[in-house]
């Protein structure tokens, strides 16, 4: 189970370096660093939500295959399932691709993904959210060890073999991002300084 979890994550890690940073003014210094190679320092807490905002956004997907005009061309499969998975979302986008396809949806103001493959088979989701909406035994687990950070945003991501989580929080200085599984297992992906 945790192979397949680890290669969900790879998969979003991997999605994230091609998520477009268009809607970001040029003249931002978190952008303008990413582009020189430079360390991102964040000098803000507005500059760090910000950053996150527009990496989980996702606000232009249109790099992820052939957008689908008309829901009519997308697997009957694909349509029911997400139907039935996904209610109260909005700005709903289907896209296809050799694999399958993608819908991009708006839920809570987060953008989320679903993926399926060609026959319309669920795969996986990534879907974001607030603490709130965290898991009280997942929060727990978190909060137990990083009590004085905040969890700003969490990003869960459901598979066939269940769910992960990963949480970025943060205090006065410092930026985490943790992968949690379901079972509680806790590893920090990246740690960073806020300058």
């Amino acid at each position: 189970m945790k192979k397949y979890i680890i290669l969900a994550f790879g998969l979003i890690l991997g999605g994230r370096t091609l998520a477009s940073t268009s809607e970001i003014p040029a003249a931002n210094p978190i952008v303008n660093e990413l582009n020189a190679g430079q360390p991102v320092r964040f000098t803000d807490k507005n500059d760090f939500k910000l950053f996150m905002r527009n990496l989980a956004a996702l606000e232009s997907p249109s790099f992820k295959g052939n957008f689908i005009p008309d829901i009519k061309d997308v697997n009957i499969r694909a349509l029911k399932d997400f139907q039935v998975r996904f209610n109260d979302v909005t700005k709903v986008k289907w896209f296809s691709d050799n694999s399958g396809f993608t819908s991009y949806f708006n839920k809570n103001g987060f953008n989320n993904r679903a993926f399926y493959d060609k026959k319309g088979h669920w795969q996986y989701s990534l879907i974001y959210y607030t603490e709130e909406k965290l898991p009280l035994d997942i929060r727990s687990t978190v909060k137990s060890k990083y009590f004085d950070f905040t969890i700003y945003m969490v990003e869960e991501v459901q598979t066939t073999y269940g769910s992960a989580y990963i949480v970025y929080l943060e205090d006065k200085s410092n930026i985490k991002i943790l992968d949690i599984s379901s079972e509680g297992d806790m590893y920090t992906i990246q740690e960073m300084v806020k300058y």
